[in-house]
């Protein structure tokens, strides 16, 4: 895909984009009462983010939302929000600053998350534990749309949370890459080399490299795997050239 110019031309056609997309699951989703619209949480955030530095999130679905993920996030969130987005925010700022965050409070929560792009395979809302065989079949279904989706962002770093699932389906079906992920059990020096699954890829993008790294689900993270991203954004060079910028 060639690149988009400009953030209002990816705003414009986001809007198309889920439209489009919402058109679709009412006509052929009747069992579903909401659609959740995702994608670049804030414009102006993302139109200011430094080159290579562009993040998108991908997870398998909301919980209980009945409206957009993309100003859900943009508002604040709810009171109890934090629960899966303190760490996302903790990968944005090891990604952003290559620092790692004991504590996030809800100031930096909220600007860290309004500088990323979030998506979910399945765009209506299940529960607290998602039901894998459903968010696939729902994904499978609507492959293409998200297809179009990723690639509109023409992300630098995509982060999959939820380990495989959400991982391989990005990798097999939206990306149909045939290159390997990087295998953390072959890993000779287990202090320097990073315990994750990734992988490069010019499928997102036309002319460009986009590093995908598999995370997991946020709610569930620890400090580890910050730590363990850190080492991968080190191995791939991201943090080196922020520190030489």
């Amino acid at each position: 895909m060639e690149a988009i110019n400009g953030v209002s031309d990816i705003l414009n056609e986001e809007q198309i984009l889920m439209s489009e997309w919402e058109k679709q699951w009412k006509e052929c989703h009747i069992e579903y009462p909401y659609f959740n619209q995702d994608g670049i949480v804030s414009y102006e955030k993302w139109s200011q983010l430094p080159e290579g530095k562009h993040i998108l999130v991908i997870l398998k679905e909301t919980d209980a939302l009945e409206g957009s993920l993309a100003e859900f996030l943009r508002n604040g969130g709810s009171d109890t929000y934090y629960r899966t987005w303190n760490n996302v925010a903790r990968w944005t700022r090891m990604i952003l600053d290559g620092i790692y965050l004991d504590r996030v409070d809800r100031e930096l929560l909220d600007n860290s998350i309004k500088e990323i792009a979030a998506i979910n395979l399945k765009k209506y809302a299940g529960s607290a534990r998602a039901n894998n065989r459903e968010v696939k079949k729902i994904a499978l279904e609507d492959v293409d749309l998200l297809r179009r989706q990723v690639r509109l962002y023409q992300p630098d770093i995509i982060l999959t949370g939820g380990w495989g699932m959400v991982s391989d389906f990005l990798h097999d079906y939206i990306l149909e890459e045939d290159r390997a992920w990087y295998d953390p059990r072959k890993r000779k020096d287990r202090e320097r080399e990073p315990d994750l699954w990734y992988f490069r890829t010019d499928k997102v993008c036309e002319g460009k490299s986009t590093l995908v790294i598999s995370m997991p689900h946020p709610n569930r993270a620890a400090k580890k795997w910050t730590l363990e991203l850190q080492k991968v954004l080190w191995k791939e060079e991201i943090l080196a050239k922020a520190m030489k910028g």
